[in-house]
């Protein structure tokens, strides 16, 4: 997991990114890492109102060891990583923003799609061999717990 984010994950993210705006979270569990992603506005997205954005989450893993499972705190690992994304992404916007996530899959890694699938993110398109997944932020927000109206910290259940 840490080397494809260092070799490939960060790259990408700053390739496509507006400057100053990759962003790259680390889940813990305890003492121990156990997942990472990576997300960034596209360039060039948004209207002249700058009301519409689109963000792309570059890449998302979790370590082997809690795949399908739960961490210590009872949540699952791929659940926790996506409410820290969703929860990180609507720090950065204004609750009047249209806000879609995109995530680009290829179409073997089902792993990938069906996590995606399990939080709300359907296919939008294709783009080269990658399946284009989209989800509104709204939707993601309903889906994971996420309060779009309090500062929640992603890494611990919302309320604790």
């Amino acid at each position: 997991m840490q080397t494809y984010f260092k070799e490939n994950a960060i790259a990408q993210a700053k390739a496509g990114a507006l400057p100053y705006d990759q962003r790259l979270l680390l889940l813990r569990d305890a003492e121990d890492l156990v997942g990472a992603a990576a997300h960034y506005s596209e360039t060039g997205s948004g209207d002249a109102q700058g009301s519409i954005h689109e963000r792309r989450l570059a890449a998302y893993a979790t370590a082997s060891h809690v795949q399908g499972g739960k961490l210590s705190t009872g949540e699952y690992a791929s659940k926790a990583l996506f409410r820290a994304v969703v929860s990180d992404i609507t720090s950065r916007y204004s609750p009047q923003d249209t806000v879609i996530i995109t995530a680009l899959v290829l179409a073997m890694n089902k792993p990938s799609r069906k996590c995606l699938q399990r939080y709300g993110w359907s296919i939008a398109g294709q783009q080269g061999r990658h399946l284009v997944y989209a989800n509104s932020l709204q939707a993601a927000q309903q889906a994971l717990g996420v309060d779009p109206g309090s500062d929640i910290d992603a890494f611990h259940e919302p309320g604790t």
